[in-house]
């Protein structure tokens, strides 16, 4: 069944983020503002492979008043049709299929799959195509602007356009560009004259509630795709449909942040693993926390030093509450100078 976008308000997604997106955290940040929609971290198609029953099966209990999409990446279009079909056969409540087309991570898109598929046009079309055809339920797309430059955005996405997809989503970056620089929205522009009645979703650097009113402004796209932004924020979507109603936004106090680290350290330790790698597992999640809570960014290199969960929760406490620090706002935006992560966001986030 096709996602039902609404004229009235709208339509607001958490990314898919590879690591990040699985059952819990989804429903960490439902409980804080849900999304209308989820999609989950990719799964791979190739030769070998076996469907990851953990995420699949992770999506059949989503949380209330949200739909949850599963995404893939692959490039074989046999396998692609037999995955999907298995898909519908094994996991029937499953009724959203998201293509990765826009994975920037070099080791991904140098196999020819995620964003490596935008060099080559007829190839993605096909894969387009493949995916479309086997796949009843909705199915959307999530794409760059293009590999190497914001040129190749129009013939790339007039092929996507052929296939009747239920949506697409669009990074407003090339592959090429990872997470560096701006956001060039004129492609999402673009792509709403281009669509007709597709709709189309704008995704790249939407780091505020008030920047995600400024894309759906001024581009006249559908919703808004948030990804990292929701990892700092997770009060995100309530603050935009706060903003976009005419309200102030929420503004949560920074023990409001440590109760989430909370909820962060109990889904990691859920995972299962070994004590000693729990630290190095929410540390992926407090790099994006961290740039909005001290614009110094003493808490982001505090963390990033400690060692051992029980350090790591000892500086969130230091910073997060004691002191007289919990009553203090947790900001709305990203501190300027500060990057979640040191590689720089070369990372496969949206």
């Amino acid at each position: 069944m096709p996602f039902p976008f609404s004229r009235l308000a709208p339509t607001l997604m958490l990314a898919p983020m590879q690591d990040i997106t699985d059952a819990g955290f989804m429903r960490i940040v439902s409980e804080r503002g849900a999304p209308d929609a989820c999609i989950s971290e990719y799964f791979r198609i190739h030769e070998s492979y076996e469907l990851d029953s953990k995420i699949l099966d992770g999506m059949l209990n989503p949380p209330d008043g949200v739909r949850v999409g599963a995404q893939f990446i692959g490039e074989d279009e046999p396998l692609i049709g037999r995955a999907a079909a298995e898909i519908a056969r094994r996991w029937p409540q499953i009724d959203m299929l998201d293509l990765n087309l826009g994975c920037p991570a070099p080791k991904i898109y140098r196999k020819n799959v995620g964003g490596g598929l935008l060099r080559d046009a007829e190839k993605m079309e096909s894969v387009v195509a493949a995916a479309r055809g086997a796949w009843k339920g909705c199915f959307s797309v999530k794409m760059r602007v293009g590999f190497s430059d914001f040129s190749e955005f129009e013939p790339l996405f007039e092929r996507v356009l052929r296939h009747s997809p239920d949506f697409v989503t669009i990074h407003a970056r090339t592959v090429r560009q990872l997470y560096r620089g701006e956001a060039d929205y004129r492609a999402i522009s673009l792509a709403v004259r281009m669509a007709g009645d597709v709709p189309v979703i704008a995704n790249g650097d939407i780091f505020s509630a008030r920047r995600a009113k400024e894309v759906l402004d001024s581009t006249g796209c559908a919703g808004v795709m948030i990804g990292r932004h929701a990892v700092r924020n997770p009060w995100i979507f309530r603050q935009t449909r706060e903003v976009l109603a005419g309200f102030e936004p929420f503004r949560p106090k920074l023990s409001d942040v440590r109760e989430y680290v909370d909820a962060l350290c109990e889904n990691v330790r859920s995972e299962g693993g070994r004590l000693k790698h729990l630290d190095s597992r929410l540390k992926k999640f407090l790099n994006f926390v961290a740039v909005g809570v001290d614009r110094e960014g003493k808490f982001l290199f505090r963390i990033r030093r400690a060692r051992g969960i029980d350090e790591l929760l000892k500086v969130c406490d230091e910073f997060l509450l004691d002191g007289g620090n919990g009553d203090k706002l947790f900001a709305l935006a990203p501190h300027e100078n500060l990057c979640s992560r040191p590689n720089h966001e070369a990372d496969t986030v949206s």
